[in-house]
């Protein structure tokens, strides 16, 4: 069983968000992925939101392990930062567990 899990950055465009991630700022986002990966992230993708802000969706075996990577990742706050996030809006995480199903591929 593994938890998917989203974080919404209201402020953040979805297109500021992939240029910025893939130009200046991508030596960050490489270390991110890489530290994600580290603490067993399954699944990560950047996404835009109905409304038009970045959203990431990742994969996770469980909360717990997400949240202490999140929570202890210094590289995050500086890219969001980077790609317009205001520090006094925090970012929407949403938990969901993945169900294992037969019809799940």
């Amino acid at each position: 069983m593994s938890y998917m899990i989203t974080i919404k950055f209201p402020a953040v465009s979805a297109a500021t968000a992939e240029g910025v991630a893939r130009d200046e700022q991508a030596d960050r986002v490489k270390r991110i992925i890489e530290d994600g990966q580290q603490y067993g992230c399954i699944h990560h993708m950047f996404t835009e939101d109905t409304d038009g802000a970045m959203l990431v969706v990742d994969e996770w075996p469980d909360e717990a392990t997400f949240r202490r990577f999140y929570e202890g990742q210094q590289d995050i706050p500086k890219l969001t930062e980077a790609m317009g996030a205001s520090p006094d809006l925090a970012p929407e995480v949403t938990t969901r567990r993945i169900l294992d199903t037969p019809d799940r591929f």
